[in-house]
């Protein structure tokens, strides 16, 4: 399925789910638009939960559900290189994510290397911490890939097809999250 975001080919949501942590916050358009549609759909039960009702609209409950396999895997079965945006109804690094979880996305991420992954996060911390992690690659990640296929192609780390970055807001969070993310080992920043 393609998207209406101008900058990327398709979206890729293997994690749906935040919380508020900045004013930018409060102009999400997934807390505001999707999550609220996508949480009473039978066939999105990852979405369920993750936002509620207030006087100022739907906001995050911080509650993070994990799709299921046939979303979770969906660039697997993805032949046609393709420019994803991944969790854009989350943050990949949000606290609630598990490093089980983050560690099968890489994996998935690893197994496709004809597309690129774009991974946005206003968690810059987390993530760099995640990517300095040297047991990220050759323990967990090696080992998520091995759950979801059999042949694991030898690849460097960081990715090259995976691009990182923070999104800011104003000034003071340009100032927090973007040395966090040049300290962040990267194929793409």
């Amino acid at each position: 399925m393609a998207t209406k975001i101008q900058w990327t080919e398709d979206t890729w949501n293997p994690i749906a789910g935040c919380s508020v942590i900045s004013p930018g916050c409060t102009n999400c358009y997934a807390m505001r638009r999707v999550a609220p549609r996508l949480s009473n759909n039978p066939a999105t039960p990852h979405y369920h939960g993750t936002v509620q009702p207030s006087k100022a609209g739907h906001v995050w409950t911080g509650k993070i559900g994990i799709a299921g396999d046939t979303a979770f895997l969906k660039p697997l079965r993805t032949r046609k290189p393709t420019m994803y945006f991944v969790n854009s109804v989350s943050d990949l690094f949000h606290e609630n994510v598990p490093h089980e979880v983050i560690d099968r996305i890489f994996a998935v991420m690893a197994l496709c290397p004809q597309h690129t992954f774009q991974i946005l996060t206003k968690r810059s911390a987390r993530m760099r911490d995640y990517m300095q992690d040297p047991e990220t690659e050759f323990d967990r990640v090696y080992n998520a890939a091995g759950q979801l296929r059999a042949a694991w192609a030898p690849v460097s780390f960081p990715l090259p097809n995976v691009w990182l970055g923070v999104s800011v807001e104003d000034q003071t969070r340009a100032d927090e999250r973007i040395p966090e993310l040049l300290a962040t080992p990267a194929a793409v920043e």
